[in-house]
């Protein structure tokens, strides 16, 4: 298994966006990698999160109404779905 493979393997996604600052995520949307990237401050509401600036990417607004799913090493996905 390749290393991506892995790290993907251990991923889950989590609509606990407000708990993401300073950790490490994959952005999806229709099942796609989008970015990945440091979360650098999340809205308390869980209604969107910023990615840092990182290379050629600029920081950006990940707004939770555009149907992006979020992977992370934390915070699985609550039970209510």
């Amino acid at each position: 298994m390749t290393s991506a493979g892995i790290r993907q393997a251990r991923m889950h996604v989590t609509d606990q966006w407000q708990s993401l600052a300073g950790t490490v995520v994959e952005v999806r949307i229709c099942g796609e990698l989008y970015r990945h990237g440091l979360v650098d401050a999340a809205m308390a509401d869980a209604s969107g999160f910023w990615l840092a600036a990182d290379g050629a990417d600029t920081r950006e607004f990940i707004d939770a109404t555009l149907g992006y799913q979020v992977w992370t090493n934390l915070y699985p996905r609550s039970s209510k779905d």
